[in-house]
């Protein structure tokens, strides 16, 4: 496709799935600013890419400032979080989970978020552009009853979030939604349930599907929101092959 004038930002640019959006939307044709505490490889004239603690609201700030420019903004993805290595070994006993991990889980998975959108923001100037959204990360964790209390209180939290910019946000033509993925299989999630044999062959065999999702599965679902359905809005939806379903329908 041909490049045009929109420009997502991506946080969380340098996992599995955020390697695989940024990816995706370079594909489509955007341009795209990618933020993360790693560094990125790439050699693509279309992205640029940040390196910036993204709990830290003034470097959050200045690296929406050096990833944009003078530009403005179309599209925004939140990605960035994830399990915290001590979260695991605490499923089984929840009064194992020290304070600090649960403060931690929620400022990566929750807080970070809301930080990286309130930069974000003012950069939606464009009113020309013919749709602007915002996209969280949240998880099936948030839906069903997956254990990690942290991890899974915070990323219910952005569902929470979601609702309530989804007037103040539409009354500026910004759409925001949710995406609740699954299971995927990363570097990241084998290096952290490394110590649960079997961990992944379970949650494949409770997927109606019968596969864990790819990272692709997820960056193709940012892009549909973000391009393609231009009239939805306040909505999560899940990418996880009917594990959540199957789950719940196993009780």
């Amino acid at each position: 496709m041909t490049t045009d004038a929109r420009t997502v930002l991506v946080s969380g640019a340098s996992g599995a799935i955020g390697k695989a959006t940024v990816a995706a939307f370079l594909r489509a044709g955007l341009r795209v600013v990618g933020l993360d505490r790693a560094v990125a490889e790439g050699t693509d004239a279309r992205y640029r890419h940040v390196v910036v603690e993204l709990t830290n609201e003034s470097e959050v700030s200045q690296a929406v400032a050096d990833g944009l420019g003078d530009g403005s903004l179309t599209h925004l993805v939140g990605l960035a979080g994830g399990a915290l290595p001590a979260e695991p070994a605490a499923v089984a006993d929840p009064g194992t989970i020290e304070i600090e991990t649960f403060r931690a889980s929620v400022e990566a998975n929750l807080t970070s978020q809301f930080v990286v959108l309130r930069a974000c923001l003012p950069r939606f100037t464009d009113v020309d552009s013919l749709d602007r959204s915002v996209t969280f990360t949240s998880s099936f964790n948030a839906l069903s009853a997956q254990g990690m209390p942290a991890y899974s209180a915070a990323k219910a939290g952005l569902i929470g979030l979601m609702y309530g910019l989804v007037e103040p946000l539409g009354s500026r033509g910004i759409r925001v939604n949710v995406v609740a993925p699954g299971t995927v299989r990363t570097p990241r999630t084998d290096a952290l349930w490394a110590g649960v044999p079997g961990h992944f062959d379970r949650l494949e065999a409770g997927s109606a599907l019968r596969r864990l999702a790819e990272p692709t599965d997820i960056a193709d679902t940012f892009v549909a929101l973000a391009l393609n359905l231009r009239h939805v809005t306040g909505q999560v939806v899940t990418v996880d092959g009917g594990q959540t379903v199957v789950h719940g329908a196993r009780g």
